[in-house]
């Protein structure tokens, strides 16, 4: 993906797909702080995997919750159970955040 947007000059230097993900994931963090927004640690391991995800797919849907590493914490259903209403929101806030 960063080659691509390298390649047709989106990007001015090569940084990695991955590690791109994870810089805007910490600043999708502080707005949230910033706006009020905290988060558990259980959250916050739910959070931090969909990134992972996110880093290595450009993305991540509802159905990949059904897969490792989300499995061992009851997959979609331990989603919805520790993050409650706002998991599809929190899934399409990081989606559009983080693959910008």
């Amino acid at each position: 993906m960063s080659l691509i947007r390298y390649t047709i000059g989106q990007d001015n230097e090569l940084v990695p797909y991955a590690e791109k993900v994870r810089e805007r994931y910490a600043g999708w963090l502080r707005q949230q702080e910033q706006a009020g927004v905290t988060f558990t640690d259980a959250e916050r391991w739910w959070l931090d995997r969909m990134v992972e995800v996110i880093a290595v797919s450009a993305g991540i849907s509802p159905d990949d919750l059904d897969n490792a590493p989300f499995t061992e914490r009851g997959g979609i259903d331990g989603a919805i159970r520790e993050l409650g209403p706002r998991t599809a929101t929190l899934i399409d806030q990081l989606n559009t955040e983080l693959t910008a």
